[in-house]
């Protein structure tokens, strides 16, 4: 729910201004907004336009539009995708886990294949 006093930073990967909500009418699609650190050059901004999370509804990374400017982070969904993709440790290959020593069985398919 867009609240005036909200702060938003900008999704570009590249960086880009930290906005604050100035004025806003539930059930209009503009939000009048400010810079954030200096109040100056108020302008409209779509609501579309604001979002509550970094990612998108396929989990992509936003890369335009405004994020929500959260106390915390990460949410939690945001802390787990985080997670899922943070690099691994993976042990060195030794004799005993290649599988490449390991016989392989052929299977013959008649020529269905």
């Amino acid at each position: 729910m867009i609240q005036p006093g909200q702060t938003y930073r900008s999704a570009d990967p590249r960086g880009g201004p930290l906005i604050r909500i100035e004025r806003f009418t539930p059930g209009h699609n503009h939000a009048w907004v400010v810079n954030a650190h200096d109040g100056k050059r108020g302008r409209w901004v779509l609501i579309r336009n604001l979002h509550d999370s970094v990612f998108t509804k396929t989990r992509a990374r936003r890369r335009t539009g405004y994020v929500l400017d959260a106390v915390e982070p990460f949410g939690r969904d945001e802390q787990a995708f985080i997670d899922l993709h943070a690099a691994r440790v993976v042990p060195p290959v030794t004799a005993a886990r290649d599988d490449a020593c390991r016989p392989t069985e052929t299977v013959n398919t008649g020529g269905l294949l």
